[in-house]
């Protein structure tokens, strides 16, 4: 039994998963980055992104007017939810003051003939000056000025209705003959963290993946032992591939024990949705871990010191983010960067978890990202099995 070729194949991929764990537990910075940092920064990133959207975002409103309906029209703007007004003045230098300091992130001026004009039926105008450097802070402001504008405009047509010697009901219909009825699917409060983090939780995961695989691997090749670790450079050429899947094995259960402790604990925690049954994820994303490993067996090629895959994977890691097409939308990428972005194995990896955690789609409706994942996994598989060869033979 001993001589039979699959015994020994077995065999290997047990040892090569067994050694290691061994240096991978036996490394204290391993342990840290990966079983600690990856965790923490989860749990860092949900807390500040546990409260979804902004609200009360401090203004100040430069009354220039001073009447009845400019006082009217900041108390409904005060009572929304995105904007707080706690600056008024008819000094538009003391608010622009305000501003500068931090305190507000947007003016709104209410002209000084603004009651005079809407009593005679003219047009009136409001000037509103917001931080467009802060995108999240200046949708809200611009937000609450559009609604509480659109209520204000309602209540003086409807007077006028009403004046006229029609009826509520009537004076209602009047003005907006069709009602526009909105629903929301999936982030139905348009929040921040839940189409966010998924996405997040992916790229900690293969930046501090990558990290580990090649400080670990540099380590190695700095003082020359990688191949001796492993039992390779006396062997078969043949034993490169179940050495490598064993090494792959004892990474891909590492990253589903961190990855369940990740999820079951910060949506849970947090409150963030969660749509799909937690197997289907774990087969989705099989591949994906995989195929984030076997890119990190591929570039020991590159990675000859310990610190040369902290710093290289760090620097790749925010380009990941931006490719995923969760802060800009993958349709205007130019289509290199699109072909580019297939080298990330998060950029398939995201969308299909976001398609299953969120969307509630299922493995049947996702095949296609799913078999774009394994082609990934085989090629970086192929990739890092020639990497090995090459520094067997050298």
């Amino acid at each position: 039994m001993t001589n039979n070729l699959f015994y020994r194949i077995i065999k290997t991929i047990f040892k090569a998963f067994q050694a290691e764990l061994i240096h991978f537990f036996g490394d204290p910075a391993l342990r840290t980055t990966f079983l600690i940092i990856t965790v923490v920064v989860a749990f860092l990133n949900s807390s500040i992104y546990s409260n979804e959207i902004i609200e009360k975002t401090p203004i100040a409103v430069v009354d220039l007017d001073k009447g009845s309906m400019s006082r009217n029209y900041i108390r409904m703007l005060d009572a929304t939810q995105q904007v707080s007004v706690p600056v008024v003045s008819n000094d538009m230098n003391e608010a622009k003051k305000e501003f500068i300091e931090g305190k507000v992130f947007g003016i709104l001026v209410i002209p000084e003939d603004f009651e005079q004009k809407i009593s005679l039926g003219r047009q009136s105008s409001i000037l509103l000056y917001s931080d467009a450097s802060n995108m999240l802070h200046n949708k809200a402001i611009s937000g609450a000025a559009a609604s509480v504008m659109g209520t204000f405009n309602a209540q003086i047509e409807i007077g006028k209705s009403l004046r006229s010697g029609l009826n509520y009901g009537n004076s209602t219909i009047s003005r907006r003959s069709i009602t526009a009825i909105t629903k929301p699917v999936f982030n139905p409060y348009g929040g921040y963290g839940t189409f966010l983090l998924p996405v997040v939780f992916l790229i900690v995961m293969q930046t501090l993946l990558l990290t580990s695989i090649g400080v670990l691997g540099g380590t190695f090749r700095e003082q020359n032992k990688y191949l001796e670790a492993y039992r390779i450079s006396d062997s078969t050429h043949l034993k490169i591939i179940p050495v490598l899947l064993g090494r792959a094995l004892a990474y891909l259960l590492l990253c589903i024990l961190v990855f369940s402790v990740i999820v079951g604990g910060t949506f849970t925690i947090f409150k963030l949705p969660f749509r799909a049954a937690f197997g289907d994820v774990i087969v989705f994303l099989i591949p994906f871990f995989l195929a984030v490993i076997f890119l990190g067996f591929s570039l020991m090629g590159i990675f000859k010191r310990r610190e040369d895959a902290a710093m290289s994977v760090t620097f790749l890691s925010t380009p990941a983010v931006f490719l995923t097409g969760i802060s800009w939308p993958v349709v205007a990428f130019p289509q290199w960067v699109k072909i580019l972005s297939y080298a990330f194995p998060s950029t398939v990896g995201a969308r299909g978890f976001l398609a299953l955690s969120q969307f509630q789609a299922s493995l049947g409706d996702i095949k296609d990202l799913w078999g774009q994942m394994w082609l990934t996994a085989v090629f970086y598989f192929v990739i890092a099995i020639l990497v090995n060869y090459r520094l067997k033979i050298s």
